[in-house]
């Protein structure tokens, strides 16, 4: 990977990923110079049901940030302590960070060596998944949903500007929206394209409690009279 010899971050656009399966992914990363913190604007398209026909099971929000800096020095004497710091944080605006990322190379070089260079690495990640239906409700709709991303990379010398030592990196982030399709017949349970008696047999082989049960047609837990009124209300062919 080749170094950055000016500091600063990569920039990469918004990508809105199209519909894979039941996954849609947007993705992107945030640009900035050595020096204060640069805050940035992340707006993400939110998650269309499609009048209904789609259910957004998760939202999985992942950040990483890669640092690398390279030292080269000239053998003029004397140690000196170089640092580089790359960090990130993540929130609504508004609001404090729910993620944040944080790398950062330290290190003590020799001088009165014969000159040399060194490479340094470092990274780091953050995941939040959010499952729950209050937490996944902001994100779906029409429109858009925005986010705050502050990025600040620092890069020290001490004593400074004895040697060359220069860095950057780069900070990426990517949601993804898992969803499933609405069945649009869920009361014909054998598949043959109609409700009918042979649907009705396999209802009340799930009779009581269950869990996961595909004549639970209201999600309660229980298969019982009113997803018997919901299987007979759908009785005939699937539409």
């Amino acid at each position: 990977m080749p170094i950055l010899r000016n500091p600063g971050l990569v920039l990469l656009a918004v990508v809105a990923g199209p519909a894979l399966g039941d996954v849609i992914v947007q993705e992107g990363s945030l640009e900035g110079e050595a020096g204060p913190p640069t805050e940035h604007l992340i707006v993400l398209d939110r998650f269309d049901t499609l009048d209904g026909t789609r259910v957004l099971d998760s939202v999985t929000l992942q950040f990483h940030t890669l640092l690398i800096a390279e030292a080269v020095t000239n053998g003029s004497g004397g140690f000196v302590e170089v640092e580089a710091r790359l960090t990130a944080d993540y929130g609504h605006p508004g609001e404090a960070p729910f993620a944040e990322t944080a790398t950062m190379i330290s290190d003590v070089l020799d001088n009165g060596d014969d000159p040399f260079a060194i490479l340094y690495l470092d990274e780091d990640s953050a995941e939040l998944v959010l499952e729950d239906a209050r937490d996944i409700e902001p994100w779906i709709g029409e429109g858009t949903i925005e986010l705050i991303g502050v990025a600040q990379l620092v890069l020290e010398e001490d004593p400074a500007d004895v040697i060359d030592f220069f860095g950057g990196g780069q900070v990426t982030y990517s949601i993804t929206y898992e969803f499933h399709v609405v069945d649009a017949c869920p009361t014909d349970l054998n598949g043959d394209g109609a409700t009918d008696g042979g649907d009705l047999g396999i209802f009340f082989t799930e009779w009581g409690r269950c869990d996961a049960c595909e004549a639970d047609f209201d999600g309660s837990g229980i298969v019982d009279g009113v997803d018997l009124g919901m299987l007979f209300a759908a009785w005939g062919p699937c539409s």
